[in-house]
């Protein structure tokens, strides 16, 4: 008789530790996963700085290439308002436009998949603790399930 309630506690007791054990590594797998979103967040904000700081150094180039232009036509003596001064001006100004606008659509891509990549881990985390809680059940219903199992053997 009390070799099966000692075998039944043995049981319960191991099956617990082990339940214990996957939760505790679900917590882990989830601590993890919210370390690298924050890591792929701060990576994001990064990368946000740095477009609009790059957006704001080609800008101010962009002005300074215009501004030497329009004082080569000056100093030639063209008059900057009409014709092909003005043409191949508003050109220049066009094209460095559409770099900063591509380099700015780069930039927000770039920021964007690590926001995603954020997302992800975050829900990579999620996803390990409810699976950890559901072995965790599922180790003490087979823990119990053994106990009684071994209880009954030895009673009958």
């Amino acid at each position: 008789m009390s070799f099966a309630i000692t075998a039944a506690v043995v049981a319960v007791a191991g099956a617990g530790v082990s339940a214990y054990g996957q939760y505790q590594a679900g917590q882990a797998q989830k601590e993890m996963a919210n370390y690298n979103a924050k890591l792929a967040e701060n990576e994001a904000i990064a990368k946000e700085q740095a477009t609009a700081a790059e957006t704001q150094r080609m800008r101010s180039q962009k002005e300074r290439a215009l501004a030497a232009q329009r004082a080569s036509y000056a100093k030639g003596g063209s008059v900057i308002t009409e014709g092909t001064p003005l043409l191949t001006m508003a050109e220049q100004a066009g094209l460095m436009e559409l770099d900063i606008l591509q380099m700015q659509r780069t930039g927000a891509m770039s920021a964007g998949a690590s926001k995603s990549e954020a997302s992800l881990s975050r829900y990579s985390g999620k996803q390990a603790t409810t699976g950890a809680m559901w072995q965790t059940g599922g180790t003490l219903l087979q823990g119990a399930g053994s106990a009684y199992g071994t209880y009954k053997a030895t009673k009958d």
